[in-house]
């Protein structure tokens, strides 16, 4: 999964960030963002692709896990897109949140804090555990169906 995973996401970081702020290892793939001065890393584990950060004292901060290829995909897309201060909740989150996302076929649940549980109603096996409710949020709405599309 991890090849397939990072042929997609050269690509998808190379649109977003300079060469020089890049560095694929084989195994992992670390760049740097100018626009939050966050080095951000991506990698396989038993747990799936795993998207984290550099946090204080040079530890990685794991913020979406999955075994999904399109969540994956998904997760990288909003965080190059849109930097991961949209992807992080600054407020609690309200328990009335969690359930249905509407207009979608996921939902979001939080077993195992700190991280949130996106699955889809359709295919549980389509899942992936995100640190925020807003990139849980923000993943299920950009993996639901454009009303042209002809993705049930």
């Amino acid at each position: 999964m991890w090849e397939k995973f990072r042929s997609l996401a050269l690509p998808l970081i190379g649109e977003h960030f300079p060469p020089e702020l890049i560095k694929d290892n084989g195994d992992s793939i670390v760049f740097t963002s100018r626009r939050d001065y966050r080095t951000y890393v991506l990698s396989e584990d038993e747990r799936g692709i795993v998207i984290a950060y550099e946090g204080e004292r040079n530890t990685v901060v794991p913020f979406c896990i999955t075994q999904t290829l399109e969540l994956a995909a998904t997760c990288l897309t909003l965080l190059a897109r849109d930097g991961i201060a949209t992807l992080t909740d600054m407020s609690y989150t309200p328990l009335d949140l969690l359930g249905p996302v509407p207009h979608t076929a996921f939902t979001i649940s939080k077993k195992f804090p700190p991280f949130f549980d996106l699955t889809s109603t359709i295919d549980p096996a389509a899942s992936v555990k995100c640190r925020s409710f807003a990139c849980a949020r923000a993943i299920a709405e950009a993996s639901a169906p454009s009303p042209d599309s002809p993705r049930p």
